[in-house]
């Protein structure tokens, strides 16, 4: 089974997965915890490029984003995703395609058929069995970004430095995926649930639950 955990920044998707990681692993399956960009060496040192601030002034474009991206999502895909599921094994991703569709597309101004035609080749129809969109209020998800920097003492990287008009953008771009149910490049519309991520992070991994049951049911 392949689940992604999706939203902006601050959320809890990191959080959240770490809970599904270890309930999955308490009732008896091998699970493989992973990441977008990154999950590889090749692929987490796209990320450190991806997400650094210093670029002395040239920050990337959106379309140089979406390639970035996508390289390692392939290293990622063929590496670490396929050969688990191969085995049998549960992957629990934090991030896939539907990022790509909100940073690069919604917020970056790329088309959604741009980013499938690039993405393609990179997904070879590996597609979620479930998709969680983790969906919180524009001033609760700048909140938690700002604690976590407090507590990390660390620096804010482009992502977590978007204004609150883009955090609000960005979870307006999440929200629509799910209820327009956007396809991916192969057509097929992945199960994607939208999670109230709001409150404490128990009560948050209890609706991610119900979900997990819905698609057994």
């Amino acid at each position: 089974m392949f689940v992604v955990l999706e939203g902006g920044e601050g959320c809890g998707k990191t959080t959240q997965g770490a809970m599904l990681a270890a309930h999955l692993t308490r009732g008896g399956a091998v699970v493989r915890q992973t990441r977008e960009p990154g999950g590889t060496p090749l692929a987490e040192n796209i990320r450190a490029l991806f997400k650094q601030v210093e670029t002395a002034g040239d920050v990337p474009t959106p379309l140089a984003e979406l390639y970035l991206v996508m390289a390692a999502r392939a290293q990622h895909l063929e590496r670490v995703v396929r050969p688990a599921l191969a085995r049998g094994e549960v992957v629990v991703c934090d991030r896939f395609l539907d990022s790509s569709y909100v940073y690069q597309g919604a917020r970056g101004g790329l088309s959604f058929d741009l980013i499938d035609r690039v993405a393609k080749p990179a997904l070879q129809d590996t597609l979620p069995h479930l998709t969680l969109v983790l969906d919180l209020p524009t001033e609760a998800a700048a909140a938690r970004v700002r604690t976590r920097l407090a507590g990390h003492q660390g620096t804010a990287d482009r992502l977590d430095a978007m204004d609150a008009s883009t955090f609000a953008r960005v979870a307006a771009a999440f929200r629509e995926l799910v209820i327009g149910k956007r396809p991916y490049p192969n057509g097929v519309v992945p199960r994607r649930v939208l999670i109230d991520a709001s409150g404490h992070a128990d009560e948050v991994f209890a609706r991610i639950l119900a979900a997990l049951a819905d698609v057994h049911a």
